[in-house]
């Protein structure tokens, strides 16, 4: 005990030995060393990035139960100290990490057990802090299919998909992650237990629907605990397709065309040649110079399968998609999980996410690579259908993340979200970083969207500083206005700098030679 409160502060010893009563000495953590590591999610910043950030929580908490939960939120509301949920953090907008430290609960650590199902009603009940993938196969097993998830599914947990209303694999049959939840166990910023539907029917009874508050939410309003899915039956088949284009701009029109016929395929995925040469100078087995692929997964039963097939294969011929071997669709199917890779040429990438008009595809391909010509950013785009007149575009660009001047990158993702908007689409994603999109976003409705904050926490303790508005750790609000004028600031001083190019390819062979060196060494021991 003596050693863990060198590392915190002595106004919040009191409340670590409270966390520690109510939870286990064991399942509270103080050291210096492992506070850090919460510092940060899928994106890592600068250092500097504190100045504005206390991103680094006072108390890391690995609850087990939602009882643990309870607990610890009654804690922090007597004690008027901000809570961050965080799951796996395979998101990328500061969601995750703490604005004004405080308590940060770690559910993937203890809450990451699957409690029942149900094969009779076509249900799952799991603690927030399981991944996707555990759940998946856990039903998968029993002759059941969860319909869909994010590609970060095997360390993605079910809390936090959830709480940023992901789109993701199957999105497209099955719809997105709000689409999927019967009900959940959520924990109050007072401390009170609320289920939010019903795990055995769907929540059509008139009122306010609370599994949709919640949803989406970014845990700015409860911590989520449990979640109950609804299932399908297993498919009897799964079909895996890869169709092959001069560039990414002409597979819009046959996705289109698969989009307006009665096709339902699970799942389309999109990637363009910037995004396998990437890959291949990462070292990784993917497919030759110049593909543009649609990836596309077909599941059911064998008959509509076959018929679906048929009908895509016409598609395709009509608008000169090349049908790849059976192999490299299978292949591509196993590497859905895996879009950034090319973080292993020894450099970060960032993307930037917006959801958009089908019929802006080709428009979207070619504005996408202006911005990156501008800003003289190497980069690539890959994305997925969302519904049938929705589509994912997720652009990313390489980024060092060593250097202040790489911030500058997020000018790419203001221009790519702000190009969004003007087509009828819209940015995905608030978090830290860009919760002064809200009032761009939601217009008037961003009122009522912070008022509804106001009524839930009113101490405003739930992840503060996220979604409703930017706020700094000093309690510095960031007026809509001025976040625009220094995200366009971002932009044009990232378009004043040096080709990042020459940097990134020096990167790019220095990591080439290290594996070279690895193998090489390996052999000999080999020997």
């Amino acid at each position: 005990m003596e050693a863990a409160e060198e590392n915190v502060s002595r106004s919040l010893a009191p409340v670590v030995a409270k966390l520690q009563d109510a939870i286990g000495m064991e399942n509270v953590k103080t050291s210096k060393m492992e506070r850090l590591l919460y510092s940060h999610d899928l994106a890592p910043l600068p250092s500097v990035v504190q100045v504005a950030f206390k991103n680094i929580p006072d108390v890391v908490v690995r609850p087990h139960s939602t009882e643990d939960v309870v607990k610890i939120v009654k804690i922090a509301a007597e004690e008027k100290i901000p809570i961050t949920p965080r799951g796996a953090s395979t998101w990328g907008l500061g969601g995750s990490t703490p604005i004004f430290g405080g308590i940060l609960i770690d559910t993937s650590g203890g809450m990451n057990k699957i409690l029942n199902i149900d094969v009779e009603n076509l249900c799952v009940k799991a603690q927030a802090g399981c991944t996707w993938k555990q759940v998946y196969d856990a039903c998968l097993e029993k002759g059941l299919l969860l319909g869909g998830y994010p590609s970060s599914f095997p360390s993605a947990t079910l809390g936090g998909w959830i709480s940023v209303n992901g789109v993701g694999i199957g999105s497209m049959k099955y719809g997105t992650s709000g689409d999927l939840v019967r009900n959940m166990e959520v924990v109050m910023p007072n401390g009170t237990l609320v289920e939010t539907g019903f795990d055995l029917i769907v929540d059509n009874e008139t009122g306010y629907n609370l599994n949709r508050l919640i949803v989406g939410a970014e845990g700015t309003l409860a911590q989520i605990c449990t979640v109950t899915f609804k299932l399908e039956p297993a498919p009897e088949i799964m079909k895996s397709l890869t169709y092959s284009f001069p560039s990414l701009k002409e597979a819009g029109k046959p996705l289109m065309e698969i989009c307006r016929s009665r096709v339902r395929p699970l799942h389309i995925g999109f990637s363009d040649q910037n995004h396998f040469d990437l890959l291949r100078k990462a070292g990784k087995h993917t497919l030759p110079e110049g593909s543009n692929v649609l990836n596309i997964q077909l599941e059911g039963d064998k008959e509509i399968v076959a018929w679906e097939e048929k009908k895509i294969e016409e598609i395709m011929a009509k608008h000169g998609g090349k049908r790849l071997p059976d192999d490299v669709a299978s292949h591509e199917w196993d590497e859905r999980c895996y879009e950034y890779r090319c973080r292993e040429i020894g450099i970060g990438s960032i993307p930037g996410e917006a959801v958009l008009p089908l019929n802006k595809f080709g428009e979207c391909v070619d504005e996408c690579y202006k911005i990156l010509g501008d800003l003289k950013m190497t980069g690539a785009i890959i994305g997925s259908m969302v519904d049938r007149n929705t589509v994912m575009f997720m652009p990313y660009y390489l980024s060092n993340f060593d250097e202040m001047q790489n911030m500058t990158g997020f000018g790419f993702n203001a221009r790519f979200a702000n190009y969004s908007m003007t087509i009828g689409g819209r940015p995905l994603g608030f978090g830290a970083f860009f919760a002064s999109n809200l009032d761009g976003i939601r217009g008037t409705g961003a009122k009522y969207i912070r008022d509804i904050k106001k009524l839930v926490d009113p101490q405003d303790i739930m992840n503060p500083g996220k979604l409703t508005g930017t706020t700094l750790r000093y309690g510095i609000k960031i007026p809509p206005i001025l976040f625009q004028v220094g995200m366009k600031a971002m932009a044009t001083v990232r378009a004043a700098l040096p080709s990042e190019s020459p940097d990134i390819e020096a990167k790019q062979e220095a990591y080439a030679q290290e594996r070279a060196n690895a193998e090489r060494d390996g052999r000999h021991k080999s020997h």
